[in-house]
This record gives structure tokens, sequence and C-alpha cells, in this order.
């Protein structure tokens, strides 16, 4: 797997520390949330990115973080049928890690679960912006250029985004893309 070059990111400000257990190891998420909320139209029309630095606290429960990875690339039609688009239908190539000040997951979407890829704070790593190292979680997508064309992999973290903007937007949680990545530091805390 490699980073892109563009560093496809996403700083999600999930402003509370979600998981309060004290051994960590993979995290089963709830059932994400597919009813209710507002109208795709609605959600469009009040997306925006956060302000740099200035995300709104907010407690962010488990469930939001479930529903936001879930729009990310979950399954949404049985066994082969994701929220995002995939090239020639293959399983998704580009994987969302979740860093956060308890470590580094992966999103694992088949089993809906993160798993654990280091338990050190890599987030003071991950970019020189201040704002960045102070966030509490920070998406990664991470493309695997082995599987598929880089094009794919740019069309595919580009969708996999607007998705999370328009699920954090639903759950009144700020979102803001960075370009800023230590790419290095990052592949070498999540082993890519």
């Amino acid at each position: 797997m490699k980073i892109s070059k563009y560093g496809f990111s996403l700083v999600v400000a999930l402003c509370c520390l979600l998981f309060a257990q004290t051994a960590w190891a993979d995290i089963q998420l709830p059932k994400p949330q597919k009813t209710g909320g507002k109208g795709v139209l609605e959600l469009l029309d009040a997306r925006a990115s956060g302000a740099r630095g200035a995300f709104p606290t907010k407690t962010v429960s488990e469930q939001e973080l479930s529903t936001i990875l879930w729009a990310a690339t979950g399954l949404n039609r049985g066994g082969k049928g994701w929220t995002v688009p995939m090239a020639m239908g293959k399983e998704p190539y580009v994987h969302v890690y979740v860093l956060s000040g308890k470590g580094g997951f992966r999103y694992d979407w088949k089993k809906h679960v993160l798993v654990e890829v280091t338990n050190k704070n890599i987030i003071r790593d991950a970019s020189p912006d201040a704002f960045v190292r102070s966030a509490p979680y920070v998406l990664v997508f991470v493309s695997d250029a082995a599987r598929t064309a880089d094009t794919f992999g740019y069309v595919a973290a580009g969708a996999m985004s607007q998705n999370v903007y328009l699920a954090a937007e639903n759950a009144g949680v700020a979102t803001r893309y960075i370009v800023t990545l230590k790419g290095d530091a990052i592949k070498k805390e999540l082993k890519l």
C-alpha cells in the first residue's frame, strides 16, 4: 500500500476520547445508523470544512464514529456492494485508518471493526500543522496501488471523503481535509 502523493486524508474532529477502554485491541463498532437524519440535499447545502484549529467541542459517540466509517466504505448491498463506487466491482482498495491519542487503527469494512495497528499516539507525528496535532482523531485514506491504477484510488478516496463529510455533517461533527501529512512517519507507524 502507499500513501498518495496528494496526501488524501481528512481530519475528523471528534472532541472527546471515544474509547474508554484500558486494554487497546480490536474494537467492534455498533451497527451504523442507516435511517433517519437529514436528507442528502439538506446535507449538501450545509456541508462545509471545519475552521482550522477551531473545531466545535462535542461528545462523539461510538455510534457516530461507526456511521462515519461505514459511510466512507461500508457494505450496503449484501456481501458485494459499498457506500462508494469501486472500479470494476472490486473490493475496497482504499483503506481508512483512524489515528487517535490511544493508537492507530485500520477500519475493517467486512467486520465493521477497528483493528489495532499500534497503541502509540501518532497524531502528533502525522502533520507539521499544530491544529492537526491537537485533533483528537485523524482519518487517513491509503490506496492499495498494487490492486488497481492510482487514478481509481484517487476517485475512491474522493468519494469516501465526501461521504465522511456528509455523515459527519448529519452527526454535527466538524471535518476538514489536510494535505500536510508526514507520509514517511505515517507509513512507518502504520506498517504500510
